[in-house]
């Protein structure tokens, strides 16, 4: 902290004087970031022309050159992986000249790098960074399936797409999914069949960011984590060019089909992107034979169009159909019929517009999904046919101003969300036509809106990053009338007390210190506050949980308050690569979840559900574990991994209902029963070996899955065994622009089942995962 407090003191006689009287040379400094992910480039060189002077960039995007004469330069910035930059400047005696400078990747790399948590972050808590080509070569059929091979990531599965992500445990509206920085997606579906990342398409996605914890509070709020999806944008050109990526895949479990096209171009004022998608997948086969419903059709179009108006001014528009039809989900009551979703994007940066004043960023964004679903699929279908009709709308925006405070980074902005959600499920009844076609609200022009002031701080030194955030938020919700009727047209349930408002605020604050070349720990500390999203607000008698419950919402819930610590670890040789070890704790205050509502008050409504359950604030839980990783350093082309996580989750307090053939009979408290639908220990072991000048690279994997026996009694939540898989892919470059990706998943054919799977609906049978499967995907760049 004493070196901490020199610079700063240092940084502020700096700015106050705006000289060095004992100088006669100037210095120039900076940072220099990446212009889509907003991230710091390492090993760029900076050369003054036509002198001796230059530098390369720190791990940190950071350089400095000093002592330079008084004079008018010319400043190259050059990197292999980005569009050469040259910038202009006048120098006078006693200069210090900070240039923050945002570098455009090249269109065509000679090589494109993985990124998949093989160096120790540059920030203070655990952040996981994804890039394209290991997107590329997964063959996953969505993000949320994608996403369950990160360290203590999982997902939710309830048929053959639409997996929902589960971050250290903390699952649903408790991890927050932006795209691109700022836009949001509200799913239709009470059972979140359509989660976030369901109405993204993988092949869109250039970069995938998940921030464990609730310390990034710069994309609105965050209460457990936080998902960040850095879909493709077009790039300018110096002059004008086209370019072309096609990608055809197959996989053999499920009949799987992906089509990908993209068309990328323009010159240095105006550039585009148009792009589609198409996956078609059939039911697939478990390993013990076992055929699952799982067929599913999704496709999608988006057009981007960017110009540079003025000179570092950046404007980009886009616009994102996706549909989806006939997807399986034998987990649930209902199968999607159709779902139609509309994204429009609003982009506008303007960059370097003081030397303090660094940037203004402006994203807007409207997103709308038609969700349709039916029953027609379930036995039960000869009695009675429902069908629901849901809309969802989501529009915001983030305006943020970012600024150089004493060689500090320093961010200021707001953000701002509104949810609608209109829906109904309207009845016939096969087996009586004389009774009417009912009617049912499932959501009754429910509203949700957020206004939100954030707060970012960090400083960045040789041998320690140090962040400071806060946000505030002003949160309110209302709907229509809480209504359910019977036949006879008489209330089952009503509320008409649906207004709320909350005033939340978070904090975080972390430090990663360097003690030597060799060794970082970082350690954070944050609190975050996130209020009931719209099922627990405002569903009226609808099966929706783990359990076999009919669950109401309670439109007069507190907010949830995560208190949470993170410690992590970073050890490095050049000889053993790097080791990286980390563990959190989370203390859940005004936990939600749910208690039975007496029949006496309100009966159940949904077939084979023995009560309703009520969302309420239980006093607290905690969760805690911990992760590690080993990344070898490259021995002649041998490059291994080996990673390990596992989360714990305790309810101090919760109350176990007593069921006898199909009614609660009673009730008992359970001392410190484990949350329910908390993943086990997990560990994966990758080996990859590069041949013949990395074009040829076959990656053999295992992936071993402990037996989760910490289940919750109060939820009946059942016991599941472990498991070993075994993966092979290869990769074979043949020339720039031509690739081919191939290999085999689940090659000893296990039959196993995640523990988040759903159970097939109306039963205790597990919702088990694809057996062996053979894929293939040809990728051409022109």
């Amino acid at each position: 902290m004493k070196q901490f407090a020199y610079h700063t003191i240092l940084a502020f006689l700096i700015f106050a004087t705006g000289s060095l009287s004992a100088q006669n040379t100037a210095v120039v400094t900076g940072t220099i970031l990446d212009k889509m992910p907003d991230a710091p480039i390492e090993d760029v060189e900076i050369k003054i022309k036509s002198t001796p002077y230059a530098t390369i960039s720190d791990r940190n995007g950071n350089f400095e050159i000093t002592n330079i004469p008084p004079g008018e330069y010319e400043i190259i910035f050059s990197h292999i992986g980005y569009e050469k930059l040259k910038m202009g400047v006048l120098l006078a005696t006693g200069d210090l000249r900070r240039m923050d400078v945002v570098m455009e990747p090249k269109t065509k790399v000679l090589k494109e790098v993985e990124i998949h948590s093989k160096r120790f972050e540059e920030a203070p808590y655990s952040i996981e960074h994804i890039s394209k080509p290991v997107i590329r070569q997964s063959t996953r059929k969505d993000i949320g399936d994608f996403l369950r091979e990160v360290p203590n990531l999982s997902g939710v599965r309830k048929g053959g797409s639409g997996v929902d992500p589960v971050v250290r445990g903390f699952k649903f509206k408790q991890v927050a999914v932006v795209v691109d920085g700022a836009t949001k997606i509200e799913g239709g579906c009470p059972n979140r069949m359509d989660p976030a990342v369901s109405h993204v398409s993988i092949m869109d996605v250039e970069n995938m960011e998940i921030h464990k914890g609730p310390f990034a509070l710069r994309y609105g709020p965050n209460f457990g984590g936080l998902i960040n999806l850095q879909t493709t944008r077009p790039v300018s050109y110096s002059e004008y060019q086209m370019h072309i990526t096609a990608i055809k895949g197959f996989e053999s479990n499920g009949n799987g089909n992906t089509e990908h096209l993209s068309i990328n171009g323009g010159n240095d004022r105006v550039y585009y992107m148009l792009s589609g998608n198409h996956r078609k997948f059939k039911d697939y086969t478990a390993g013990n034979g076992q055929r699952v419903n799982a067929g599913f059709t999704k496709y999608n179009y988006k057009v981007q169009l960017g110009t540079e108006p003025f000179i570092d001014h950046r404007l980009l528009v886009s616009y994102d159909r996706s549909y989806g039809r006939n997807m399986d989900f034998p987990a649930l009551p209902m199968d999607e019929r159709s779902d139609d979703t509309k994204i429009y994007q609003f982009e506008y940066d303007i960059d370097n517009i003081s030397e303090k004043f660094r940037r203004i960023t402006i994203r807007l964004y409207n997103s709308d999904v038609h969700h349709i679903m039916d029953n027609k699929q379930r036995p039960f279908s000869d009695t009675v046919i429902a069908v629901s009709d849901i809309r969802a709308n989501n529009m915001g925006g983030r305006l943020e101003a970012a600024f150089d405070l004493f060689n500090n980074d320093l961010f200021l902005g707001m953000d701002f969300e509104q949810i609608e959600k209109n829906g109904e499920r309207v009845k016939n009844f096969i087996l009586q036509p004389n009774l009417p076609v009912k009617t049912e609200m499932l959501w009754n022009n429910a509203e949700i809106t957020n206004t939100g002031f954030y707060t970012l701080w960090e400083s960045k030194r040789k041998d320690y990053t140090l962040n400071i955030s806060g946000r505030v938020d002003m949160n309110s919700a209302n709907s229509g009338k809480l209504l359910l009727e019977n036949m006879m047209g008489k209330p089952v349930y009503e509320n008409d007390d649906t207004d709320s408002r909350h005033f939340n605020y978070s904090l975080s604050a972390g430090i990663l210190y360097t003690f030597s070349k060799n060794l970082d720990i970082g350690f954070s500390i944050g609190r975050a506050t996130r209020s009931p999203d719209m099922t627990e607000r405002f569903i009226v008698l609808l099966p929706i949980g783990y359990d076999n419950y009919d669950y109401l919402g309670n439109p007069q819930l507190d907010p949830e308050i995560n208190n949470e610590a993170d410690l992590k670890i970073g050890y490095r040789t050049e000889n053993l690569g790097l080791l990286q070890a980390g563990g959190f704790f989370s203390y859940v205050q005004d936990f939600i979840t749910g208690r039975e509502v007496p029949p006496a008050v309100v009966k159940p409504q949904s077939k084979d559900v023995v009560g309703v359950k009520e969302f309420y604030n239980a006093d607290h839980v905690y969760l805690y574990g911990y992760e590690f990783g080993w990344y070898s350093p490259d021995w002649s082309g041998l490059n291994i991994s080996v990673t390990g996580a596992v989360t714990y989750g305790v309810n101090p307090e919760s109350i176990k209902y007593i069921v006898e053939n199909g009614e609660v009979v009673g009730q008992q408290t359970l001392k410190n029963d484990p949350l329910s639908e908390i993943p086990p220990f997990e560990s994966n072991i990758k080996v990859k070996y590069s041949m013949f000048n990395r074009k040829l690279i076959p990656v053999a994997g295992v992936r071993l899955v402990a037996s989760q026996n910490k289940v919750s009694q109060a939820f009946y939540e059942q016991e599941t065994p472990g498991f070993v898989l075994a993966d092979f892919r290869l990769a074979y470059e043949f020339s720039e622009e031509l690739i081919i990706h191939a290999g085999v998943k689940n090659i000893f054919d296990k039959a196993y089942y995640e523990h988040l799977n759903r159970r097939i609906i109306g039963s205790n049978a597990p919702l088990y995962e694809p057996g062996i499967s053979f894929f293939i995907n040809m990728t051409v760049n022109l």
